[in-house]
């Protein structure tokens, strides 16, 4: 059963631009090391917090696959590198998981 991840990931203020440029790296590092093709989106209009907020969508074959990617990503020197940099751009981030309408 395929399962959708949607990241949403809000920045530090001022640090919206930092947070974008680093998720477009581990979303490159997502595909190269486990064929995922992320997508990452800004909101288009909002006030206050939304601005500072970006989400990301992953397709994962199966939980269990999901469940395995933390493992892999972090086996990656290229990960190892750029995880600590995320600690001075995020403010908050919750991770919600959905599964296809049959």
């Amino acid at each position: 059963m395929k399962v959708m991840a949607r990241t949403i990931m809000k920045a530090i203020p001022g640090k919206m631009a930092e947070l974008v440029e680093l998720e477009k790296k581990h979303m490159a590092i997502a595909n190269r090391v486990l064929g995922i093709p992320g997508k990452c989106y800004r909101p288009l209009s909002g006030g206050g917090d939304t601005m500072n907020t970006i989400v990301v969508e992953g397709e994962f074959d199966s939980l269990a696959a999901f469940e395995a990617h933390p493992q892999k990503m972090g086996a990656d020197p290229e990960m190892q590198a750029l995880m600590p940099k995320y600690e001075g751009v995020i403010e908050s981030m919750e991770v919600e998981f959905y599964m296809p309408v049959p």
